[in-house]
């Protein structure tokens, strides 16, 4: 009820939002169809006939349709959740009994394109509810509303015989777009393309006539005497049966009696036909708010942008659009099973928007390594099945990275670090055990100054120096599996406990880092002319070797307890650690010496590089049989501070995965110049 000075106005509500109809409780009709020239065409004929809006409505309605609408429970305070069991979410998977759910949505976005409006009947059961959604065409629908406001629908086949159907506002779903009349009726699209259309038309019926009428129309005959009309009648009558007509196209013409013939008919240059005729097409793409190359219109595509431009047909085009039958299924239907905001109806775009395999790879490891993405969200991104592997839930990140204002720590590569008294012990009482001599945990230094002098007595080059740096690597992790075979034969009954060794094992792999990024860095940064500071990687050389130290000694726990399982009953378990350690686990010392070279190697360069105003990098494959992905990368250059094409950052980047890592011995090579 509406109330003026104490007095009640006998007027609907929504009046107020309204020009038409002059009665505020009339009725609203649809609009049907628009004025072209000389004709009337309903906006059905159009859509029929007209190409380009045939085109549009269709890539606007398949669009949607092949989405999937799904409705999510938005009220745990973790976040909301798919529902995919309760009534509602039943009825979006499958709204109407009479169609598939394909032609469902496909019929209700091409309706609402072609009409402005579309209607939903909902049907109910015996009990009051929703069980199907009936299309119901605005052409047949008249709306009414009483003195309080109430909306009535009324549908009718035209034959008052076959009965009306009168729905009250609740037992319908109404799309509408934004009218500037009334609240009540949606506005066509197709209006605003009102004098466009008309053109089109216009063109389309003048180039059908020019077929049907002659292969040279608007032909003046001249006669150099007077005729009468009869006469006149019967020279019109032979020209047009000899030469009108597509079938005549570039027939002789003969003139009797000094006849001549005078074209007079416009060219397609002169009347701008196809200039007239682009026009329409993008004018018709502009109402519709569709990029024109995503309808084939590829006069100003380019290699740059066609992609982008057909993901903006979901991103800027259907958006707002599915947003909209979003907020009224919203308003309309969710309510018949849930109290408003509880659950939440939406078109799920992320298959369509997700990007190209190799954009989805790179924007993965990105995750990955920032710590948002666990492996297995990433394999979801990809469309991998998920791994069983536990680590695979778990979430990493650099662990480099430090608080902005953090101080930086840095420890000398020379300066010796106290041994661990805690594991100088147990050393000491496995080995006593086993009644040898016991050997002395490391300190840090590791006869590292030694290791630094022959690098820099031996080697002038950097394959020299990463020789050397390996070879370094592999007599320091010899000495530490050494040791940890001896431990584990002193007593074969107690198990071998990982963590026993992992201080120890990260204080070798920590100072052997620390030697080979001051080796390297310092002969890149000379060769660039300037000067290395490990300080920037220092924290991360320290926990990398922590966090490798931990798997490193995990593995030969388990290669222990596989072997020692595998055996048979009457051999030596002394004997198969012997061998184990002879066998397995000096091969993986060689390897992880390789590896270790090339990851902390390739990550000094990147940062003494980075240190000498270096502009951009190429990767150089070393090896005279390189995997055939390394091999592929030989020579390629990009910016300093961007991924090559396989999305890692150099040789020894994990970021490509293990199997890219073990083994490289590949190299990069800088330049200040760009």
């Amino acid at each position: 009820m509406i109330v003026s000075n104490g007095q009640a106005l006998d007027f609907a509500p929504q009046a107020l939002g309204e020009v038409t109809p002059t009665l505020s409780n009339g009725f609203y009709y649809a609009q049907q169809g628009l004025g072209l020239l000389n004709r009337f065409a309903t906006y059905a004929a159009l859509y029929r006939v007209q190409p380009s809006i045939a085109t549009l409505i269709d890539k606007v309605a398949n669009s949607a349709a092949r989405l999937t609408v799904k409705a999510w429970d938005v009220t745990p305070t973790t976040g909301k959740v798919q529902d995919a069991s309760s009534p509602l979410a039943k009825l979006l998977a499958n709204p109407s009994t009479e169609m598939s759910p394909f032609n469902f949505w496909r019929w209700t976005f091409s309706t609402y394109e072609v009409y402005g409006e579309a209607f939903w009947y909902k049907q109910r059961n015996d009990q009051g509810k929703v069980i199907n959604l009936l299309p119901m065409h605005p052409s047949r629908v008249a709306v009414r509303r009483d003195e309080n406001g109430d909306v009535e629908y009324i549908f009718t086949l035209g034959v008052a015989s076959a009965g009306i159907l009168k729905a009250p506002a609740t037992d319908v779903v109404a799309f509408l777009r934004y009218n500037p009349e009334n609240l009540m009726r949606g506005l066509s699209r197709l209006e605003p393309l009102r004098t466009t259309l008309m053109n089109e038309d216009a063109a389309r019926r003048a180039n059908a006539s020019w077929w049907n009428k002659g292969a040279r129309p608007s032909v003046v005959l001249q006669h150099p005497g007077e005729l009468s009309q009869a006469a006149m009648d019967r020279i019109k009558q032979s020209f047009d049966a000899r030469q009108a007509g597509a079938d005549n196209m570039g027939g002789s013409a003969v003139l009797q009696e000094g006849m001549t013939a005078q074209i007079v008919q416009l060219n397609a240059e002169e009347m701008q036909y196809i200039e007239s005729r682009k026009l329409n097409l993008q004018e018709a793409c502009m109402v519709y708010d569709v990029p024109p190359p995503v309808v084939h219109i590829l006069d100003h595509a380019t290699f740059s942008n066609i992609t982008e431009q057909m993901r903006s047909m979901y991103r800027d085009t259907m958006s707002p659009r599915l947003e909209d039958v979003e907020s009224v299924i919203d308003y309309a239907l969710t309510p018949e099973f849930f109290n408003r905001g509880e659950r939440e109806v939406e078109f799920d775009m992320s298959e369509v928007l997700r990007g190209d395999f190799e954009g989805r790879a790179t924007a993965v490891i990105g995750l990955r390594n920032a710590g948002l993405a666990t492996g297995n969200q990433g394999l979801e991104i990809m469309g991998f099945p998920r791994s069983e592997d536990p680590e695979m839930d778990k979430y990493y990140a650099n662990s480099a990275l430090l608080p902005l204002g953090a101080p930086v720590e840095r420890v000398s590569v020379t300066e010796a670090a106290a041994p661990d008294p805690a594991l100088q012990a147990e050393a000491d009482a496995a080995v006593s055990a086993a009644g040898q001599e016991a050997a002395p945990v490391p300190s840090k230094s590791l006869n590292l100054r030694s290791l630094m002098g022959r690098i820099g007595r031996k080697a002038a080059t950097k394959k020299e120096i990463r020789s050397e740096l390996i070879a370094g690597h592999e007599t320091e992790l010899s000495k530490f599996f050494d040791r940890q075979r001896v431990a584990a034969k002193a007593d074969v009954t107690k198990a071998f406990d990982p963590s026993d060794w992992d201080g120890d094992l990260a204080t070798i792999l920590h100072s052997l880092s620390e030697a080979t990024a001051k080796a390297i860095g310092a002969k890149v940064a000379a060769d660039l002319g300037g000067k290395f500071d490990g300080g920037d990687i220092a924290d991360y050389l320290k926990s990398n070797s922590e966090d490798t130290a931990k798997k490193i000694n995990q593995t030969t726990a388990d290669q222990i307890v596989a072997a020692l399982e595998a055996a048979a009953e009457d051999e030596d378990a002394g004997d198969v650690i012997d061998n184990l350690f002879t066998g397995e686990v000096a091969a993986r010392s060689s390897q992880i010496s390789v590896s270790r070279v090339a990851m902390v190697a390739g990550l000094a360069a990147l940062v003494a590089a980075r240190q000498s105003d270096a502009k951009t990098k190429t990767w150089v494959v070393t090896s005279g049989r390189p995997r055939s992905s390394h091999a592929a990368m030989d020579g390629e250059t990009v910016p300093l501070g961007e991924p090559f094409s396989n999305g890692m950052s150099g040789p020894g980047d994990y970021s490509g995965g293990a199997d890219e890592v073990a083994g490289c011995t590949c190299d990069l090579t800088f330049n200040t110049e760009g």
